[in-house]
């Protein structure tokens, strides 16, 4: 799908014990969080998510991430540690292959953040 202008991709992978529980709050907060534009991957094992979202702006997902805070806290209480969280973001003008998503994660791993690829502790402009 095509979108008129940039949107903020976010690759999210969480690693943990007991994330179910979790994972369904911060799905269910995502949907009602103003600016986010939809979930377009999502993948589940024992011990790993991954979710992509389109967010129209980094202030819509930093606004989802201040107020996932709450559920992380919770998750900490009940399995004794905060889940890993990784986060992928880059400007897209549609929605991305997973082979896009996995060059763009693995940039990020190897060259750290820049225009390919971004966190929010260091966001690029659109």
């Amino acid at each position: 799908m095509a979108y008129q202008s940039s949107v903020l991709v976010e690759s999210r992978l969480l690693r943990g014990d007991g994330l179910a529980l979790l994972v369904k709050a911060m799905r269910t907060l995502a949907e009602s969080t103003e600016g986010h534009l939809s979930e377009v991957d999502f993948s589940i094992s024992e011990n790993e998510v991954h979710i992509v979202s389109l967010w129209r702006d980094a202030v819509a997902l930093r606004a989802f991430v201040e107020e996932a805070h709450s559920l992380l806290i919770a998750h900490r209480e009940r399995h004794g540690a905060f889940p890993t969280v990784e986060r992928t973001l880059w400007w897209s003008e549609g929605t991305p292959t997973p082979d896009e998503t996995r060059g763009r994660e693995e940039h990020l791993r190897a060259h750290g953040p820049g225009s390919r690829a971004f966190t929010l502790a260091s966001p690029v402009p659109a």
